[in-house]
């Protein structure tokens, strides 16, 4: 979780105690250590109904299978490295108009609640490509966007005016979250986004 969405404030207004509480009482040194002396006597006793799976049969997958692509070697490098004969490109980073409704994105920040709501949404998380009508080359791209980085997305960052944030900068924020849902197309062995 970023540091600059963890918020300490305790929302529970109910007479429940809250899970830190509970947890504090359950999760006690005996306890877990009552507890995981069972765990790992039942591990060690069940185990030994595995034996029998590890055998040399003819049914057995061959081992000499292979993923199709050399491994990549270890490095620091601060780039994205693929195997040789692999490809990778940026597709549809934050801030991508999606239609005509957004204007290009702006390195200062200064994109509107509205360019961001017609554009693809910050901080790319999980993905999954749907084809259109079964194809290989054309589909939609739906995104997950888990949160938001308040620095980046305003000019001189989160403001406030009399304990309340202005409803533009709230509104952007929202629009930067949740899912975005690209159109791509592969053409000439290049993805782009269809607006």
């Amino acid at each position: 979780m970023s540091k600059h969405t963890f918020d300490p404030t305790v929302y529970n207004s109910s007479d429940n105690r809250p899970i830190s509480a509970v947890l504090e009482k359950e999760l006690t040194r005996r306890g877990v250590l009552k507890r995981g002396g069972a765990l790992a006597a039942f591990t060690a006793l069940a185990s030994f109904g595995l034996t029998g799976c590890n055998d040399d049969s003819d049914d057995v997958v061959s081992s000499d299978l292979s993923l199709g692509f050399d491994s990549i070697s270890g490095s620091k490098t601060d780039a994205v490295s693929v195997p040789a004969g692999y490809s990778a490109q940026v597709l549809a980073p934050w801030g991508t108009p999606l239609n005509d409704l957004a204007e290009d994105w702006k390195e200062d920040g200064t994109n509107s609640s509205t360019d961001q709501a017609n554009a693809t949404g910050m901080m790319h998380d999980g993905m999954h490509f749907f084809p259109l009508e079964g194809s290989s080359t054309e589909g939609l791209l739906c995104i997950n966007h888990e949160f938001i980085d308040q620095t980046r997305l305003h000019p001189s960052g989160a403001t406030q005016f009399n304990g309340q944030r202005p409803a533009e900068e709230v509104r952007k924020e929202i629009n930067a979250h949740g899912v975005s849902v690209v159109h791509i197309k592969l053409t000439d062995g290049v993805w782009d986004v269809v607006k």
